[in-house]
């Protein structure tokens, strides 16, 4: 057993009044990104996720959200995310390369839909 915990980083894509939301295969809603791979920058994980996920060059950094830290209520999973935030003026065309569908939500809709019951960082995301 891993007993060290997992560092992800991921994105939150804003364009116009709408944020990028994936749901894969399984039902679960998440944001673009993944785990950190041994010796990769924070930056270069989150253009190797992006190119690997939805076929996007990052070409300007994003700015710095927040750190989430998260750990399974069996204390079997620990992961901690690094999140970050990007305004795009032009919506990316986005090529999914794992199978998960790409919803443009806004904040109205991640209420109605349940995607986020966290009041505190929705509105975060939205601002």
């Amino acid at each position: 057993m891993n007993h060290q915990p997992n560092v992800a980083v991921k994105i939150i894509i804003k364009w116009q009044d709408r944020i990028l939301i994936r749901r894969h295969k399984s039902g679960v809603f998440d944001f673009p990104g993944g785990r950190m791979e041994f010796g990769e920058t924070i930056l270069d994980t989150l253009k190797r996720e992006l190119r690997e996920e939805l076929g996007y060059n990052l070409v300007r950094e994003p700015r710095f959200l927040d750190v989430y830290n998260y750990i399974s209520k069996n204390k079997k999973r620990h992961s901690v995310f690094l999140n970050y935030t990007l305004k795009l003026r032009e919506r990316p065309e986005l090529v999914d390369k794992e199978g998960a569908k790409n919803f443009w939500l806004t904040k109205q809709e991640f209420i109605s839909r349940k995607i986020i019951k966290e009041r505190e960082f929705l509105n975060k995301i939205f601002r």
